[in-house]
């Protein structure tokens, strides 16, 4: 529930058919398994799209789901196959329609710097490369050397660029006949429904050269295009804000913005400032600053870096309001699975993505290959849903305030004065729409005097209730008030 200017309303959705969502990063492997038979699958995910959008979520991200000799799936061997480990075409064909049945855009993870060193092309092209068969048309697909080179791999008596390690051999992206594969990729899985694509190490594509990597990213969006003109692409580039603002002149839709995560990031710094008003602020406009035009893409955590439950010291009143911080950010507010109920793990990539957890109840549960740790430092997803004050709950209402309010994702902020350092009040328009949001950053109750033109539309709090009298909003510790 929340108050308006016209008394008690229900917190309605007002989503815009555009490329603004709410997205939740999915792990198939370790998200649901609907046969029992220890893995997740696409089924699982079908299964569960209906409290992915219970939840507020839009859009969801799947980790790479093409053929793969690995777990994690980022070494392809087949880019127009589904590894069977997670079921059939047709149950990826299926869950996609589910999802558009829910109202949720469905991304895939378009992994293209590299391939698996068992992935046909890479087979025939080493083999073309060891004989000097140059004119093998699968020797150009990848980067070779008669010589040993920084970043490369040897094979025999050759060596293969490989910038991650042996088994990932990076592909030629200059050599025409790998775009041609690019392209007749992204057609295949747009053909089957998906809405666009993550792309996986942006940085490498040409390693030390981010102005070629950053047209190549952009390449890829205007090839996307051309089968689909509403195609969303957002990049990963793990660097810093100049770098990722480089990116953005390539011309791509959207690039993650490190920055804002892990220890480092912003929205944890903020937490520890002495001015947090100002630094959450000055985060915000940077975000929109390297964005420009295009569109942010904040988030917290994700399955490389380390659960941000455990990056806010376990503590659930950081995390909901951790959560709150960044939801308040223009852009696409992405979720790895999992964090809404605070699971942690950091130790290795197999920690970061162990399985979801249902139910506390549940007596299996999911460890990818080389889990070191298994903990659950809180309740699975049944008991916080029956619980109103759990960190899923306050998870839920901050992704429907994003969805009721637009200009949340998509408007231009503006600071409000306020003498108060733990304080702040900013606006943002878009369109006709104006909100008002104010955030109490103290962990004690403040009393926030102005003259709005409307009044308390939504909040969030850890504890307690924001109250409006008289044109002041009494603010219990950690609180956000959206006035509109």
């Amino acid at each position: 529930m929340f108050a308006g200017c016209g008394g008690e309303h229900e917190l309605k959705e007002n989503i815009v058919d555009d490329k603004y969502d709410n997205y939740y990063e999915i792990f198939v492997y370790s998200f649901y398994d609907s046969d029992g038979n220890g893995v997740g699958d696409f089924n699982g995910v079908t299964e569960k799209l209906s409290y992915v959008r219970e939840m507020g979520y839009t859009a969801i991200w799947l980790m790479p789901i093409c053929a793969s000799p690995s777990y994690h799936k980022y070494d392809v061997t087949d880019y127009y196959a589904v590894d069977p480990l997670y079921g059939t075409m047709d149950d990826f064909e299926n869950l996609v329609g589910s999802a558009h049945e829910l109202g949720i855009k469905v991304i895939l993870d378009l992994v293209v710097n590299h391939t698996s060193d068992q992935h046909p092309w890479f087979k025939q092209a080493v083999v073309a490369a060891q004989l000097g068969k140059t004119d093998d048309p699968y020797f150009g697909y990848y980067n070779f050397s008669e010589q040993p080179l920084n970043g490369y791999a040897q094979k025999g008596n050759v060596y293969y660029e490989a910038r991650f390690y042996s088994g990932m051999p990076d592909l030629n992206l200059d050599n025409d006949s790998v775009r041609k594969e690019i392209s007749s990729i992204m057609q295949f899985w747009l053909e089957k429904g998906v809405d666009g694509f993550r792309l996986d190490a942006c940085t490498s594509y040409y390693t030390g050269n981010n102005q070629k990597s950053a047209a190549f990213a952009g390449w890829i969006q205007s090839e996307a295009e051309k089968y689909d003109p509403d195609c969303y692409i957002v990049g990963e580039v793990w660097s810093n804000r100049a770098v990722i603002e480089e990116f953005y002149q390539g011309g791509a839709d959207s690039f993650f913005y490190f920055p804002m995560s892990q220890a480092s990031g912003y929205i944890n710094q903020t937490l520890l400032s002495v001015t947090p008003a100002d630094y959450y602020y000055s985060a915000l406009e940077e975000l929109n600053e390297v964005a420009g035009d295009a569109i942010a893409a904040p988030f917290l955590g994700n399955h490389d870096t380390g659960r941000i439950a455990g990056v806010l010291g376990r503590k659930e009143d950081r995390i909901k309001f951790g959560y709150g911080l960044a939801g308040m950010l223009n852009g696409n507010l992405f979720t790895y699975y999992g964090d809404e109920i605070g699971m942690v793990g950091a130790a290795t990539d197999p920690d970061k993505r162990i399985g979801m957890l249902w139910d506390t109840e549940q007596e299996f549960k999911i460890y990818p290959p080389g889990t070191t740790t298994r903990e659950y430092e809180f309740d699975g997803v049944l008991q916080q849903q029956a619980d109103e004050s759990s960190i899923l709950n306050y998870y839920k209402q901050c992704n429907l305030i994003r969805n009721a309010f637009p200009s949340i994702m998509r408007g231009v902020p503006s600071r409000i004065e306020y003498d108060e350092p733990d304080v702040l009040l900013l606006s943002k328009k878009w369109n006709d729409e104006t909100v008002y949001i104010v955030i109490n950053f103290a962990q004690e109750e403040q009393i926030v005097e102005y003259e709005w033109p409307c009044g308390l539309a939504a909040s969030l709090t850890i504890d307690g209730e924001v109250q409006e009298s008289s044109g002041a909003l009494r603010m219990p510790g950690y609180s956000i008030a959206v006035m509109a």
